[in-house]
């Protein structure tokens, strides 16, 4: 028995594909989805599509992940996972739909089974189920499809990610995967059945990085025992940036972010602060953020930037390590 959730699939890729996907969480990371009390868990079925509010550049962001890098018309593989109820997927596919996100598949949490099974740990429960949906999701895309993960720091997306990538890379093996999910908050029955999940996966690329937003920490110095795999970033500019040097999505797509940050009230100043945050991580060399700087600092969509931070440390040494290393901080490894 595995954790229940209901999954819709609207694109079935070819076999030959080799290439980037992305897998998103949609609670507080595309959408304000209150999750922090039980009234605001019950005032989720009830939202229509036009009451659901997206996060500022988010949604220009996932179109431009879309869109893939300038010159290329990618259309690349999306998919979003939700721990809303299954109910709820008419209204979030139409909101999806009324901000121009495309889109080729959704997973939610069936509220209905949790119920049924009277496990009601499973409606707070997240790793168990988030887990569930991306290893699903994965024996659906073909062996050549490595994978960007994109998500928030609210419940347990970095962990999650961590796990997942760990899993699907050998660096946790599957005879010791039900200790360390069980040791993490998940229920045996749904470790198990993540580990059959795992066995029945044919070997593929794996994931290349994950995206985390930064909600309920304000200082990414949080997350730096996760880095170099996962990158905390103060919103969807941040990931416009560190997608665009992966690869992912054009130069361009940084100044239309930008610019849709600042029409929805996030400061110039702001932004210039971010930009050099990243500097500062070595998430980007200075080269780069100078010369974004100069660029979206004509448009007046950034601060000028005259006092360039130094490269701390202690990131340095993070990206240093490489995206080989094992993901999971050792703490949740019980080591």
């Amino acid at each position: 028995m595995s954790f229940p959730i209901h999954r819709a699939c609207y694109r079935t890729l070819d076999p030959d594909f080799v290439g980037a996907t992305f897998v998103a969480d949609i609670d507080r990371t595309y959408l304000m989805t209150r999750f922090s009390s039980l009234r605001g868990m019950a005032r989720i079925p009830f939202e229509r599509a036009e009451q659901k509010q997206d996060i500022e550049g988010m949604a220009r962001l996932f179109r431009e992940i879309r869109s893939g890098p300038d010159g290329q018309t990618r259309d690349t593989p999306l998919y979003f996972v939700s721990a809303s109820p299954r109910q709820l997927r008419p209204v979030i596919e139409k909101k999806l739909a009324l901000d121009g996100i495309g889109f080729d598949g959704t997973t939610f949490k069936d509220w209905g089974k949790v119920v049924g099974r009277m496990r009601f740990h499973r409606f707070r429960e997240q790793i168990g189920f988030k887990l569930t949906a991306l290893l699903t999701n994965r024996s659906e895309l073909p062996v050549g499809a490595h994978e960007y993960l994109l998500g928030d720091d609210l419940e347990h997306d970095p962990l999650t990610y961590c796990i997942y990538a760990d899993l699907l890379a050998g660096r946790i093996p599957p005879s010791d995967a039900p200790r360390i999910l069980e040791l993490n908050g998940v229920l045996p029955t749904d470790a198990r059945a993540i580990v059959e999940a795992l066995r029945a996966l044919r070997p593929g690329q794996g994931v290349h990085r994950a995206l985390i937003r930064l909600e309920r920490h304000a200082d990414p110095e949080a997350l730096i025992d996760f880095a170099p795999g996962v990158v905390p970033c103060t919103g969807a500019f941040q990931m416009a940036i560190t997608l665009w040097r992966l690869g992912c999505i054009g130069r361009a797509a940084i100044g239309r972010v930008a610019s849709e940050m600042i029409h929805r009230n996030v400061a110039p100043d702001s932004l210039a602060q971010r930009l050099a945050d990243l500097v500062r991580r070595a998430v980007i060399d200075r080269d780069d953020g100078e010369s974004i700087s100069r660029e979206l600092s004509g448009k007046s969509l950034v601060a000028p930037i005259d006092l360039w931070p130094d490269v701390d440390a202690s990131w340095e040494r993070c990206a240093a390590r490489g995206p080989g290393r094992v993901w999971t901080p050792a703490r949740y490894l019980g080591d």
